[in-house]
């Protein structure tokens, strides 16, 4: 009996302890729902943004998406007009973000930040509610920047750097290839700077050190350069239906087995190095054909020179000769440094004024710049397609900004390709202070008129010094080299067909660094 009465005691007290767990789980659940309730009325009554809410580490919490708006474009408004530093060994540069149309999407960004507690359901909503009072939400708002203009300034930089490496480049003069091995030097990574400028934008240090490091250069492969140069010679014809042209062409081989010219690159101490050439001539030309298919001028372009100013003239004569009559056959490209070759006195170059750390001085070839700056504004203006090329350190007075192309035997090269159906000529001359180069042969079916527009975007001025000489007369001042504006702009090409714009490309983004003016006194 005592044992049943003892059974009994303890199945009420579980049975009661089973009561109050269920009333406490009933009134937990009852609690949740009214809080849940509360939350998601207080939610929706609130049409602002909920609490520790950051967009690109700036507050947004509690602010309607007008007023977010307005505060992120004041804050990113001043990051934007703010310059990306770059100093590296004597080189200086600066890049704003507007430059590569940099901005961020702040209203996705915004449309984020305001569905935060609103775009679940109703658990998920108020988990997200309660938890903004304890755990801080960033968002980063995606960024927007064109790479085009991003990737041409970084290309522009990587040329402009002191000390390059220079690979190996070589050339054909007269019978000989001419090789030249290159030499150690600075080597910039390019995708590694893109990503810094990038990430710069949304720092506070706004200087930047450069990815460089010291490289040897690669060793001419002869092999390689064996295949570039070969061609097999080539009669000329033409097919009128469907109309094609194909222009002869020489053959061209090595004199020696490749082995051995490898070998005599390998052994030799000299940085330039001759390989000697076999030539096979073509049996049929195309003035063989009866025909002229290079009688069209497809368009020219003109500048003018001192040709008092002899050594330059020569200069200029040396290069206009080189690549006047150089035929390229659809797809291929012609490079300004392989044609024109080395600038060296055994060529017949001579000393005339070159640009050198923001001041003029004397070197090899100097001004044959003008030559490959007169080609690029007739290749542009043909419509052809751009390979490389790369802009004046500082501005030219034969062309307008934008569209000048500077070279360097071994660093920096002017590149095409003949981008139209049929093959092209180049003619050039010069005489009397004028140089004319044209793009000569068949007119297509649907030409197009071009247009070549520049927008500057910012503008320097050039800083003034002064010299002591005692070469001037006492009391006088001589301008020694006048000073000049430095400059950002953007250069486009247009295409027009009957009046109707068809199409409007970048070509470059350009930094010309001002000229300082440097006066000479003596007090």
């Amino acid at each position: 009996m005592d044992k049943r009465r003892t059974r009994s005691r303890s199945n009420r007290r579980r049975e009661k302890r089973f009561n109050w767990t269920i009333l406490a789980k009933i009134t937990l659940i009852i609690g949740f729902v009214f809080l849940a309730t509360f939350f998601s009325l207080l939610n929706m009554g609130n049409s602002n943004i909920i609490n520790n809410v950051y967009i690109n580490g700036i507050p947004v919490s509690t602010l309607s998406t007008e007023d977010a708006k307005n505060k992120l474009e004041k804050v990113t408004k001043e990051k934007l007009e703010k310059e990306i530093s770059i100093k590296f060994d004597g080189y200086e540069a600066s890049i704003l973000p507007a430059e590569i149309d940099f901005s961020y999407d702040l209203s996705s960004a915004i449309e984020e930040a305001y569905g935060l507690g609103r775009t679940g359901n109703i658990v998920t909503n108020n988990l997200k509610i309660l938890s903004s009072f304890f755990k801080k939400t960033d968002i980063k708002a995606p960024i927007i920047y064109n790479s085009e203009k991003l990737d041409n300034i970084v290309e522009n930089m990587s040329l402009e750097l002191p000390d390059l490496v220079v690979e190996p480049t070589y050339y054909i003069s007269n019978n000989e290839l001419i090789i030249t091995k290159g030499t150690e030097g600075n080597k910039l990574d390019k995708q590694a700077t893109k990503e810094i400028i990038i990430s710069s934008i949304d720092k506070e240090n706004s200087f930047i050190e450069l990815p460089i490091s010291n490289t040897k250069p690669t060793l001419p492969d002869l092999a390689k350069i064996h295949d570039d140069i070969y061609t097999e010679p080539q009669n000329a014809s033409i097919k009128k239906e469907p109309y094609s042209i194909s222009v002869e062409k020489q053959g061209v081989d090595f004199a020696i087995s490749v082995e051995e010219a490898q070998n005599l690159v390998n052994s030799s101490k000299e940085n330039e190095i001759a390989i000697p050439l076999s030539f096979t001539p073509a049996e049929i030309t195309v003035a063989d054909l009866g025909e002229d298919i290079f009688a069209n001028t497809i368009t020219s372009s003109t500048t003018k020179y001192d040709s008092t100013n002899t050594n330059r003239a020569t200069n200029l004569e040396i290069a206009v000769n080189k690549i006047n009559g150089t035929v390229l056959a659809p797809g291929e490209i012609f490079s300004f440094n392989k044609v024109v070759g080395e600038r060296s006195v055994k060529s017949g170059f001579k000393e005339a004024i070159i640009y050198v750390d923001g001041e003029m001085d004397y070197g090899l070839g100097g001004g044959i710049c003008q030559i490959s700056s007169n080609l690029y504004n007739t290749v542009l203006m043909a419509n052809l397609e751009i390979v490389e090329r790369k802009n004046h350190s500082m501005t030219v007075n034969y062309v307008p900004i934008g569209c000048d192309a500077t070279v360097a035997y071994g660093s920096i090269d002017f590149k095409f390709k003949n981008s139209r159906s049929y093959p092209i000529k180049i003619v050039a001359t010069i005489n009397s202070g004028v140089i004319t180069i044209s793009i000569c042969g068949v007119k297509e079916e649907n030409e197009y008129s071009t247009d070549i527009i520049v927008e500057t975007t910012q503008k320097e001025n050039f800083e003034t010094v002064y010299e002591h000489s005692s070469s001037i007369p006492k009391g006088t001042q001589v301008i020694k080299q006048t000073g000049k504006e430095g400059y950002k702009c953007s250069t486009y090409r247009v295409l027009y067909q009957n009046g109707k714009m068809i199409s409007k490309d970048l070509l470059s983004t350009d930094t010309y660094k001002p000229q300082k003016e440097i006066i000479q006194t003596n007090k």
